[in-house]
Protein backbone atom coordinates (compact mmCIF):
# COMPACT_ATOMS: atom_id res chain seq x y z
CA UNK A 1 0.00 0.00 0.00
CA UNK A 2 3.18 2.01 0.66
CA UNK A 3 4.40 2.21 -2.91
CA UNK A 4 1.30 2.76 -4.42
CA UNK A 5 0.78 5.79 -1.96
CA UNK A 6 4.41 7.20 -3.59
CA UNK A 7 3.33 6.40 -6.52
CA UNK A 8 -0.19 8.90 -6.44
CA UNK A 9 2.15 11.28 -4.34
CA UNK A 10 3.94 11.46 -7.55
CA UNK A 11 1.43 12.39 -9.65
CA UNK A 12 0.60 15.58 -7.36
CA UNK A 13 3.92 17.36 -8.12
CA UNK A 14 6.49 16.99 -10.89
CA UNK A 15 9.10 18.98 -10.85
CA UNK A 16 12.32 19.82 -12.75
CA UNK A 17 14.47 22.10 -11.00
CA UNK A 18 17.92 24.52 -10.98
CA UNK A 19 19.00 26.56 -8.43
CA UNK A 20 18.50 30.08 -7.88
CA UNK A 21 19.46 30.50 -4.31
CA UNK A 22 16.96 31.45 -2.62
CA UNK A 23 15.43 30.74 0.70
CA UNK A 24 12.04 29.17 1.68
CA UNK A 25 9.77 30.04 4.10
CA UNK A 26 7.22 27.78 4.08
CA UNK A 27 4.26 29.54 3.84
CA UNK A 28 5.51 31.67 6.91
CA UNK A 29 5.13 34.65 5.44
CA UNK A 30 3.05 37.42 7.43
CA UNK A 31 0.72 38.24 4.24
CA UNK A 32 -0.24 34.63 4.10
CA UNK A 33 -4.14 33.54 5.12
CA UNK A 34 -4.65 30.92 6.74
CA UNK A 35 -6.61 28.12 4.18
CA UNK A 36 -9.88 27.50 5.89
CA UNK A 37 -11.13 23.92 6.14
CA UNK A 38 -12.04 22.65 2.58
CA UNK A 39 -15.74 21.36 2.20
CA UNK A 40 -16.26 17.35 1.80
CA UNK A 41 -18.57 16.46 -1.38
CA UNK A 42 -20.99 13.55 -0.69
CA UNK A 43 -19.40 10.82 -2.40
CA UNK A 44 -15.81 11.88 -0.85
CA UNK A 45 -17.22 12.29 2.37
CA UNK A 46 -18.90 8.45 1.53
CA UNK A 47 -15.55 7.15 0.42
CA UNK A 48 -13.58 8.65 3.58
CA UNK A 49 -16.13 6.75 6.56
CA UNK A 50 -15.75 3.45 4.26
CA UNK A 51 -12.35 3.78 3.67
CA UNK A 52 -12.93 3.20 -0.18
CA UNK A 53 -9.64 1.78 -2.19
CA UNK A 54 -8.61 3.98 -4.87
CA UNK A 55 -8.65 2.44 -8.03
CA UNK A 56 -5.23 2.21 -9.33
CA UNK A 57 -6.39 2.81 -13.04
CA UNK A 58 -6.99 6.58 -11.63
CA UNK A 59 -3.73 6.93 -10.38
CA UNK A 60 -1.53 5.00 -13.82
CA UNK A 61 -4.17 7.67 -15.53
CA UNK A 62 -3.19 11.03 -14.07
CA UNK A 63 0.76 9.48 -13.72
CA UNK A 64 1.06 8.53 -17.27
CA UNK A 65 -0.87 11.99 -18.41
CA UNK A 66 1.33 14.00 -15.66
CA UNK A 67 4.55 12.61 -17.49
CA UNK A 68 3.33 13.30 -21.11
CA UNK A 69 2.08 16.96 -20.32
CA UNK A 70 5.10 17.59 -18.51
CA UNK A 71 7.52 16.55 -21.16
CA UNK A 72 5.35 18.57 -24.04
CA UNK A 73 5.67 21.77 -21.57
CA UNK A 74 9.47 21.16 -20.97
CA UNK A 75 10.28 20.55 -24.39
CA UNK A 76 12.93 23.56 -25.53
CA UNK A 77 12.33 24.93 -22.04
CA UNK A 78 15.68 25.96 -20.33
CA UNK A 79 14.25 26.84 -16.93
CA UNK A 80 12.60 25.30 -14.05
CA UNK A 81 9.24 23.85 -15.17
CA UNK A 82 7.31 22.33 -12.17
CA UNK A 83 3.39 21.22 -12.48
CA UNK A 84 0.81 19.42 -10.40
CA UNK A 85 -0.74 16.22 -12.56
CA UNK A 86 -3.15 15.73 -9.44
CA UNK A 87 -4.36 19.74 -10.11
CA UNK A 88 -4.85 19.38 -13.71
CA UNK A 89 -6.26 16.13 -13.94
CA UNK A 90 -9.25 17.01 -11.04
CA UNK A 91 -10.02 20.09 -12.87
CA UNK A 92 -9.95 18.72 -16.43
CA UNK A 93 -11.86 16.03 -15.41
CA UNK A 94 -14.31 17.72 -13.80
CA UNK A 95 -14.86 19.23 -17.26
CA UNK A 96 -15.25 15.73 -18.72
CA UNK A 97 -18.29 15.58 -17.31
CA UNK A 98 -19.83 17.70 -19.76
CA UNK A 99 -18.51 16.30 -22.70
CA UNK A 100 -19.84 14.76 -25.01
CA UNK A 101 -19.08 12.79 -28.69
CA UNK A 102 -15.96 13.43 -30.21
CA UNK A 103 -14.58 15.97 -27.32
CA UNK A 104 -15.55 13.44 -25.08
CA UNK A 105 -12.67 10.78 -26.56
CA UNK A 106 -10.36 13.34 -27.70
CA UNK A 107 -10.17 14.34 -23.80
CA UNK A 108 -10.42 10.43 -22.50
CA UNK A 109 -7.38 9.94 -25.24
CA UNK A 110 -5.33 13.03 -23.56
CA UNK A 111 -6.18 12.22 -20.21
CA UNK A 112 -5.30 8.42 -20.44
CA UNK A 113 -8.49 7.63 -19.15
CA UNK A 114 -8.16 4.54 -21.86
CA UNK A 115 -12.00 5.08 -22.29
CA UNK A 116 -13.73 5.24 -18.50
CA UNK A 117 -16.83 6.80 -18.30
CA UNK A 118 -17.94 10.42 -16.54
CA UNK A 119 -19.14 7.91 -13.50
CA UNK A 120 -16.40 5.82 -12.89
CA UNK A 121 -13.85 8.85 -13.21
CA UNK A 122 -15.84 10.60 -10.92
CA UNK A 123 -16.24 7.75 -8.39
CA UNK A 124 -12.64 7.09 -8.50
CA UNK A 125 -11.66 10.36 -8.13
CA UNK A 126 -13.82 10.77 -4.97
CA UNK A 127 -11.51 8.07 -3.49
CA UNK A 128 -8.80 9.33 -4.58
CA UNK A 129 -9.27 12.88 -2.65
CA UNK A 130 -10.93 11.06 0.50
CA UNK A 131 -7.61 8.89 0.66
CA UNK A 132 -5.45 12.24 0.56
CA UNK A 133 -6.98 13.43 3.70
CA UNK A 134 -5.01 13.91 6.55
CA UNK A 135 -2.48 11.77 5.56
CA UNK A 136 0.09 12.15 8.37
CA UNK A 137 0.08 14.56 11.26
CA UNK A 138 3.26 16.60 10.20
CA UNK A 139 1.81 16.37 6.43
CA UNK A 140 -0.78 18.74 5.64
CA UNK A 141 -2.38 18.05 2.11
CA UNK A 142 -5.51 20.02 0.97
CA UNK A 143 -7.72 20.18 -2.23
CA UNK A 144 -10.35 22.34 -3.27
CA UNK A 145 -12.63 22.49 -6.04
CA UNK A 146 -15.16 25.24 -7.49
CA UNK A 147 -17.27 26.17 -9.94
CA UNK A 148 -17.83 29.75 -11.55
CA UNK A 149 -21.05 31.08 -13.23
CA UNK A 150 -23.05 34.16 -13.74
CA UNK A 151 -25.34 33.26 -11.43
CA UNK A 152 -28.31 35.44 -12.67
CA UNK A 153 -28.12 34.14 -15.79
CA UNK A 154 -26.76 30.25 -14.83
CA UNK A 155 -26.80 28.72 -18.32
CA UNK A 156 -24.60 25.50 -16.65
CA UNK A 157 -27.32 22.12 -16.77
CA UNK A 158 -28.06 21.99 -13.03
CA UNK A 159 -26.94 18.10 -13.79
CA UNK A 160 -23.29 19.30 -13.98
CA UNK A 161 -23.66 21.25 -11.21
CA UNK A 162 -24.63 18.71 -9.19
CA UNK A 163 -22.32 15.84 -10.37
CA UNK A 164 -19.37 18.51 -9.46
CA UNK A 165 -20.77 19.23 -5.97
CA UNK A 166 -21.40 15.64 -5.84
CA UNK A 167 -18.21 14.00 -6.22
CA UNK A 168 -15.90 17.58 -6.19
CA UNK A 169 -17.22 19.35 -2.60
CA UNK A 170 -17.23 21.97 -5.83
CA UNK A 171 -18.12 25.55 -4.10
CA UNK A 172 -20.10 27.55 -6.23
CA UNK A 173 -19.50 31.28 -7.01
CA UNK A 174 -21.06 34.50 -8.92
CA UNK A 175 -18.40 34.97 -11.99
CA UNK A 176 -19.66 38.43 -11.95
CA UNK A 177 -16.80 39.33 -9.97
CA UNK A 178 -14.04 37.64 -11.86
CA UNK A 179 -11.08 37.13 -12.14
CA UNK A 180 -10.55 38.94 -8.58
CA UNK A 181 -13.11 36.76 -6.83
CA UNK A 182 -11.23 33.64 -8.57
CA UNK A 183 -7.98 34.46 -7.45
CA UNK A 184 -8.61 35.31 -4.04
CA UNK A 185 -10.45 31.97 -3.44
CA UNK A 186 -7.28 30.27 -5.39
CA UNK A 187 -5.57 32.46 -2.90
CA UNK A 188 -7.21 31.46 0.15
CA UNK A 189 -6.84 27.65 -0.69
CA UNK A 190 -3.20 27.82 -1.58
CA UNK A 191 -2.46 29.68 2.00
CA UNK A 192 -1.35 32.65 -0.33
CA UNK A 193 1.25 30.81 -2.49
CA UNK A 194 -0.87 31.59 -5.78
CA UNK A 195 -2.54 34.60 -5.83
CA UNK A 196 -3.13 35.95 -9.92
CA UNK A 197 -3.97 32.31 -11.51
CA UNK A 198 -6.67 33.72 -13.80
CA UNK A 199 -5.41 36.41 -16.17
CA UNK A 200 -7.43 39.57 -16.71
CA UNK A 201 -10.64 39.72 -19.42
CA UNK A 202 -14.10 40.17 -20.19
CA UNK A 203 -15.61 37.57 -18.84
CA UNK A 204 -19.15 38.16 -19.90
CA UNK A 205 -18.94 35.58 -22.26
CA UNK A 206 -17.76 33.17 -19.89
CA UNK A 207 -20.27 30.33 -19.14
CA UNK A 208 -18.45 28.98 -16.56
CA UNK A 209 -14.63 28.52 -15.19
CA UNK A 210 -13.47 25.34 -12.94
CA UNK A 211 -11.10 25.70 -10.64
CA UNK A 212 -8.87 23.12 -8.48
CA UNK A 213 -6.52 24.00 -5.85
CA UNK A 214 -3.96 21.73 -4.13
CA UNK A 215 -1.55 22.35 -0.90
CA UNK A 216 0.79 20.18 0.86
CA UNK A 217 3.12 20.87 4.07
CA UNK A 218 5.54 18.49 4.71
CA UNK A 219 8.28 18.49 7.38
CA UNK A 220 11.18 15.80 6.39
CA UNK A 221 10.88 12.38 8.64
CA UNK A 222 14.70 13.88 9.10
CA UNK A 223 15.14 17.67 9.06
CA UNK A 224 18.26 19.14 7.32
CA UNK A 225 20.59 20.91 9.98
CA UNK A 226 20.74 24.62 8.79
CA UNK A 227 24.73 24.28 10.39
CA UNK A 228 25.24 21.85 7.52
CA UNK A 229 23.93 24.23 4.64
CA UNK A 230 26.75 25.63 2.36
CA UNK A 231 26.97 28.09 -0.68
CA UNK A 232 28.18 25.44 -3.01
CA UNK A 233 28.59 25.51 -6.89
CA UNK A 234 25.28 24.25 -9.40
CA UNK A 235 26.44 22.95 -12.68
CA UNK A 236 23.88 24.14 -15.35
CA UNK A 237 22.74 22.29 -18.42
CA UNK A 238 25.06 24.37 -20.49
CA UNK A 239 28.19 23.73 -18.36
CA UNK A 240 28.03 27.10 -16.90
CA UNK A 241 27.93 27.47 -13.01
CA UNK A 242 25.52 29.16 -10.28
CA UNK A 243 25.99 29.41 -6.51
CA UNK A 244 22.88 27.88 -4.40
CA UNK A 245 22.67 27.14 -0.87
CA UNK A 246 23.03 23.51 -0.84
CA UNK A 247 21.54 21.28 2.48
CA UNK A 248 23.83 18.44 3.52
CA UNK A 249 23.06 14.76 6.12
CA UNK A 250 23.86 11.45 5.86
CA UNK A 251 21.63 8.77 6.66
CA UNK A 252 19.65 5.60 6.22
CA UNK A 253 17.40 6.63 3.13
CA UNK A 254 15.25 4.43 0.36
CA UNK A 255 17.63 4.22 -2.58
CA UNK A 256 19.04 3.12 -6.12
CA UNK A 257 21.64 2.99 -8.47
CA UNK A 258 20.49 2.76 -11.95
CA UNK A 259 22.65 2.30 -14.93
CA UNK A 260 22.65 5.54 -15.89
CA UNK A 261 21.17 7.10 -12.70
CA UNK A 262 20.58 7.36 -8.63
CA UNK A 263 17.59 7.79 -7.52
CA UNK A 264 16.77 8.22 -3.63
CA UNK A 265 13.13 9.40 -1.59
CA UNK A 266 13.34 11.90 1.22
CA UNK A 267 10.21 10.63 3.29
CA UNK A 268 7.57 13.48 5.00
CA UNK A 269 5.92 13.20 8.52
CA UNK A 270 6.32 10.39 10.94
CA UNK A 271 4.65 7.49 8.84
CA UNK A 272 6.90 8.43 5.70
CA UNK A 273 3.80 7.58 3.27
CA UNK A 274 4.62 11.21 1.44
CA UNK A 275 8.04 11.65 0.19
CA UNK A 276 10.08 13.35 -2.60
CA UNK A 277 11.44 10.81 -4.93
CA UNK A 278 14.47 12.68 -6.62
CA UNK A 279 16.20 10.80 -10.33
CA UNK A 280 19.55 12.16 -10.44
CA UNK A 281 20.68 11.77 -14.16
CA UNK A 282 24.51 10.24 -14.49
CA UNK A 283 27.35 13.26 -15.30
CA UNK A 284 26.82 13.74 -18.82
CA UNK A 285 23.16 12.22 -19.29
CA UNK A 286 20.70 15.05 -20.49
CA UNK A 287 17.98 15.21 -18.03
CA UNK A 288 14.99 16.33 -20.60
CA UNK A 289 15.55 13.22 -23.01
CA UNK A 290 16.11 11.19 -19.56
CA UNK A 291 12.61 12.44 -18.98
CA UNK A 292 11.47 12.25 -22.10
CA UNK A 293 12.20 8.60 -22.57
CA UNK A 294 10.87 7.80 -18.69
CA UNK A 295 7.71 5.99 -18.32
CA UNK A 296 5.14 5.63 -15.38
CA UNK A 297 5.54 1.87 -15.01
CA UNK A 298 9.19 2.49 -15.66
CA UNK A 299 9.37 5.08 -12.67
CA UNK A 300 7.14 2.61 -10.60
CA UNK A 301 9.23 -0.02 -10.95
CA UNK A 302 12.73 2.16 -9.93
CA UNK A 303 10.21 3.11 -6.53
CA UNK A 304 9.66 -0.75 -5.56
CA UNK A 305 13.15 -0.96 -6.37
CA UNK A 306 14.22 1.34 -3.63
CA UNK A 307 16.52 -0.28 -0.61
CA UNK A 308 17.55 1.41 2.27
CA UNK A 309 21.34 2.52 1.99
CA UNK A 310 23.24 5.02 4.23
CA UNK A 311 24.20 7.87 1.89
CA UNK A 312 25.30 11.24 2.02
CA UNK A 313 22.67 13.62 0.70
CA UNK A 314 23.91 17.56 -0.87
CA UNK A 315 20.40 18.65 -1.64
CA UNK A 316 19.72 22.28 -2.77
CA UNK A 317 17.14 24.86 -0.91
CA UNK A 318 15.08 25.95 -3.92
CA UNK A 319 11.69 27.59 -5.09
CA UNK A 320 10.26 26.64 -7.96
CA UNK A 321 7.54 28.95 -9.16
CA UNK A 322 6.28 27.74 -13.06
CA UNK A 323 3.02 29.16 -14.83
CA UNK A 324 1.65 28.43 -17.93
CA UNK A 325 -1.65 28.37 -20.28
CA UNK A 326 -1.69 24.65 -21.11
CA UNK A 327 -3.91 25.22 -24.56
CA UNK A 328 -0.97 24.25 -26.96
CA UNK A 329 0.56 21.42 -24.47
CA UNK A 330 -2.95 19.87 -24.11
CA UNK A 331 -3.77 20.29 -28.21
CA UNK A 332 -0.28 18.36 -28.47
CA UNK A 333 -1.91 15.87 -26.66
CA UNK A 334 -5.26 15.05 -28.88
CA UNK A 335 -7.43 17.40 -26.56
CA UNK A 336 -7.78 20.07 -29.72
CA UNK A 337 -11.22 19.52 -30.57
CA UNK A 338 -11.96 20.68 -26.93
CA UNK A 339 -10.68 24.07 -27.71
CA UNK A 340 -12.07 25.00 -31.23
CA UNK A 341 -15.03 26.40 -31.22
CA UNK A 342 -16.56 24.91 -34.25
CA UNK A 343 -15.70 21.06 -33.40
CA UNK A 344 -16.21 21.32 -29.27
CA UNK A 345 -19.35 19.53 -27.92
CA UNK A 346 -19.98 20.07 -24.73
CA UNK A 347 -23.74 19.83 -24.55
CA UNK A 348 -23.74 18.20 -21.07
CA UNK A 349 -22.36 21.36 -19.72
CA UNK A 350 -24.79 24.23 -20.98
CA UNK A 351 -27.61 24.27 -23.29
CA UNK A 352 -28.37 26.76 -25.82
CA UNK A 353 -25.31 28.13 -28.07
CA UNK A 354 -22.10 25.88 -28.68
CA UNK A 355 -19.79 26.13 -25.86
CA UNK A 356 -15.92 25.41 -25.86
CA UNK A 357 -13.02 25.58 -23.42
CA UNK A 358 -11.11 29.28 -24.16
CA UNK A 359 -8.62 28.61 -21.60
CA UNK A 360 -6.82 26.32 -18.95
CA UNK A 361 -4.04 27.73 -17.15
CA UNK A 362 -2.34 26.25 -14.17
CA UNK A 363 0.53 27.94 -12.15
CA UNK A 364 2.31 25.39 -9.19
CA UNK A 365 4.97 26.84 -6.85
CA UNK A 366 7.63 24.35 -4.36
CA UNK A 367 9.58 25.30 -2.03
CA UNK A 368 12.56 23.31 0.01
CA UNK A 369 14.47 24.09 2.72
CA UNK A 370 16.16 22.45 6.02
CA UNK A 371 12.69 21.99 7.58
CA UNK A 372 10.62 20.48 4.65
CA UNK A 373 8.69 21.18 1.45
CA UNK A 374 5.62 23.99 0.95
CA UNK A 375 3.82 23.22 -2.50
CA UNK A 376 0.78 24.14 -4.04
CA UNK A 377 -1.05 23.72 -7.29
CA UNK A 378 -3.81 25.42 -9.32
CA UNK A 379 -5.57 25.02 -12.46
CA UNK A 380 -8.26 26.63 -14.14
CA UNK A 381 -10.35 25.79 -17.23
CA UNK A 382 -12.52 28.21 -18.95
CA UNK A 383 -15.61 27.74 -20.54
CA UNK A 384 -17.01 30.26 -22.89
CA UNK A 385 -19.75 30.98 -25.67
CA UNK A 386 -18.89 30.13 -29.21
CA UNK A 387 -19.57 33.48 -30.68
CA UNK A 388 -20.72 34.11 -34.25
CA UNK A 389 -18.38 36.35 -35.69
CA UNK A 390 -19.56 39.88 -36.91
CA UNK A 391 -20.81 39.63 -40.19
CA UNK A 392 -19.54 42.73 -42.74
CA UNK A 393 -20.76 41.99 -46.93
CA UNK A 394 -20.28 45.04 -48.46
CA UNK A 395 -23.62 44.92 -50.40
CA UNK A 396 -24.53 47.88 -50.18
CA UNK A 397 -22.49 52.03 -50.70
CA UNK A 398 -19.05 52.03 -48.85
CA UNK A 399 -16.05 54.05 -48.25
CA UNK A 400 -12.66 52.64 -48.94
CA UNK A 401 -8.93 53.87 -48.92
CA UNK A 402 -5.57 52.75 -49.59
CA UNK A 403 -3.65 53.83 -46.55
CA UNK A 404 0.35 53.58 -46.11
CA UNK A 405 0.75 52.06 -42.29
CA UNK A 406 4.16 52.76 -41.94
CA UNK A 407 3.38 57.10 -42.22
CA UNK A 408 -0.51 56.55 -42.42
CA UNK A 409 -0.88 58.27 -45.99
CA UNK A 410 -4.17 58.21 -47.50
CA UNK A 411 -2.47 57.38 -50.79
CA UNK A 412 -6.15 56.53 -52.33
CA UNK A 413 -9.61 57.33 -51.50
CA UNK A 414 -12.75 56.93 -52.43
CA UNK A 415 -16.27 55.53 -52.42
CA UNK A 416 -18.00 52.74 -53.95
CA UNK A 417 -21.97 53.37 -55.27
CA UNK A 418 -22.39 51.05 -57.79
CA UNK A 419 -19.98 47.64 -58.57
CA UNK A 420 -21.52 47.86 -62.23
CA UNK A 421 -20.06 51.35 -63.37
CA UNK A 422 -16.51 51.12 -64.76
Amino acid sequence: MRRASIVAVLAGMLLASGCNGSNSDNGNDSAVRTMPDPAVGTAVEEAQQNDTPVAQQIVAADNTFGLALFNSLNRGEASNVAISPTSIALALQMLYNGAEGSTQRAMSQALQLQGLGALTVDQDNAALQAALINPDPKVQLTMANSLWMHLAKNAVLPSFISTNETYYAAEIGDLSGAPDDVNAWVASATNGLITTILPPADYSHVIAVLANAIYFKGEWTTAFDTDQTKTTPFMLADGTEVSCEMMNQTGSFPYIFGPNFQGVELPYGQTGRFSMLIILPAPGVDLDNFVANMTGEELSTWIGELKPAEISIGLPRFRANYSSSLVNALTSLGMGVAFNHNTADFAGLASGPRVYISDVEHETVVQVDESGTVAAGATTGTVSIALVPPAMTMNRPFFYAIVDGKTGALVFIGKLMDPSQS
